[in-house]
């Protein structure tokens, strides 16, 4: 038995969720458990499946996005196998989307690199599978059956409560995305907003939407860096979905006394992140094809210089399992727009983004992966209810 076949049979041998079963390249063929297999993991390629030796984070994404390895059958039971196995330290390592924690320098302008790579793929891109709200983050479930749109309004709401607006105030929100949810709090409680994102194409979508919505008086988007803000400019709200992840762990303290200073005195912000309870050695193959210089922040990360920098922690909601549900409801999306992905980008773009959905949804429903909603103040918290039974009525 070859030393691959080796490697191969030690790491699935470590899968406790079957039954499935693994094709090699020669055609033989090996069962684990009883009954039909959920899934078959095909090696097609030797010489591909090869480098899963010495660098297995990054060969396994790159094979499946290349076709050398096949999952045949449920993609998704197999992701979640992945985060099921006896060894996690020694197996999960291997394969993408197990440890998604970077620590690149993101630069300025490395950091407009990073968003055009992933953002700048095309508004038709995403508008095909992220819902009509256009929002690329996690939703918000009252109940598990919500369809995406009532998610993403709910979200909307969820936070425009926890900021605490009141009409007339100012809102900037850091790593706007199409301008949702400014549109939403604009329409719904009044605020005049400032939206600063670092793609093109963000930024013309979501002055379109503006428009349409008659909001050109009160919003306004800019292609700036968080870094870019002028130093003498103060906001009553500050929000940021989505953004911080990207910001990088060297940049947090940087990222969060620029907040601070953008901040008036007594003004109340949101932090929504992606983060994770323990923090994790990096993912080369997500940082490399789909989110260079990301970070997923631990809770210290973001509490310890928020003390430091005297911003004052109000409220800490961990969405646990509101990422998984939004994330399924895209992959659904997204396969109803396969062809038409296959079409504009290829087959290997294709394979590539269906691995890292479904690894997504699998991390946050079964790895420990979360989204931290932190609510805080500049001074004295007096804007915000002492209960949280303000955010429910």
């Amino acid at each position: 038995m070859s030393q691959l076949k080796r490697f191969v049979r030690r790491v699935v041998a470590s899968i406790e969720d079957g039954p499935f079963a693994v094709r090699f390249w020669d055609g033989e063929y090996v069962a684990y458990g009883s009954g039909s297999p959920r899934f078959i993991i095909e090696c097609r390629d030797e010489r591909v499946c090869r480098s899963l030796l010495w660098q297995g984070d990054v060969a396994f994404g790159e094979a499946y996005a290349a076709g050398a390895i096949e999952v045949h059958g449920d993609l998704f039971a197999f992701m979640r196998a992945m985060f099921r196995v006896r060894s996690p330290a020694r197996v999960l390592e291997r394969l993408p989307l197990a440890a998604m924690a970077i620590w690149h320098s993101n630069t300025r302008r490395r950091a407009a690199r990073n968003v055009q790579h992933h953002y700048d793929l095309g508004n038709e891109f995403f508008a095909a599978w992220l819902g009509k709200e256009m929002a690329y983050s996690c939703g918000y479930f009252r109940s598990p059956h919500d369809d995406l749109d009532t998610a993403q309004r709910a979200k909307f709401e969820h936070i425009c409560a926890k900021l605490c607006l009141r009409s007339s105030q100012t809102l900037l929100d850091i790593g706007c995305g199409w301008g949702g949810l400014l549109i939403h709090a604009a329409t719904h409680h009044g605020v005049r907003g400032l939206g600063i994102t670092l793609s093109a194409a963000q930024k013309a979508e979501a002055e379109r939407r503006i428009a349409a919505a008659g909001l050109g008086d009160r919003l306004r988007i800019e292609l700036r860096d968080y870094r870019e803000l002028p130093a003498d400019i103060r906001f009553d709200r500050i929000v940021s979905v989505g953004m911080f992840e990207h910001v990088g762990k060297r940049y947090i303290d940087d990222y969060l006394t620029r907040t601070r200073r953008a901040l008036r005195d007594e003004g109340v912000g949101l932090l929504h992140t992606i983060g994770r309870h323990t923090p994790r050695p990096p993912n080369r193959w997500l940082t490399k094809h789909i989110f260079p210089g990301a970070y997923f922040p631990t809770l210290a990360d973001i509490a310890q210089p928020m003390s430091t920098l005297g911003l004052t922690i109000t409220d800490v909601e961990v969405l646990r399992l509101h990422y998984a549900l939004t994330i399924e409801r895209w992959i659904g999306g997204f396969e109803a727009y396969a062809e038409v992905v296959r079409r504009q980008f290829g087959v290997h773009f294709e394979r590539m983004w269906r691995l890292y959905l479904h690894g997504c949804a699998a991390a946050f429903r079964y790895g420990d992966y979360c989204v931290w909603q932190v609510q805080f103040s500049k001074g004295s918290s007096g804007d915000v209810p002492i209960t949280r039974e303000y955010l429910y009525q």
